[in-house]
């Protein structure tokens, strides 16, 4: 299976998607509510308040986000 892995041309330049906002300088000491709520754009109040469950949305599938099911 590896081997019919297409090799990446290295002729072609490809462009880096930077993460906005604020990563925490320690991964012991994160803020509080949804960790990922600092760099996130979509990010509510509840976000900052309070950590989201990890809840199965398919089977296999599992999110912990407050706003995932918005987005399906």
């Amino acid at each position: 299976l590896l081997k019919a892995v297409p090799v990446p041309d290295p002729e072609k330049k490809v462009e880096d998607i930077p993460i906005r906002g604020e990563v925490p300088l320690s991964p012991i000491d994160v803020p509080p509510g949804c960790r990922f709520h600092p760099r996130c754009p979509y990010a509510e109040n509840i976000c900052r308040t309070a950590e989201p469950e990890l809840v199965e949305l398919e089977r296999g599938h599992y999110v912990a986000c407050h706003l995932a099911e918005r987005f399906l």
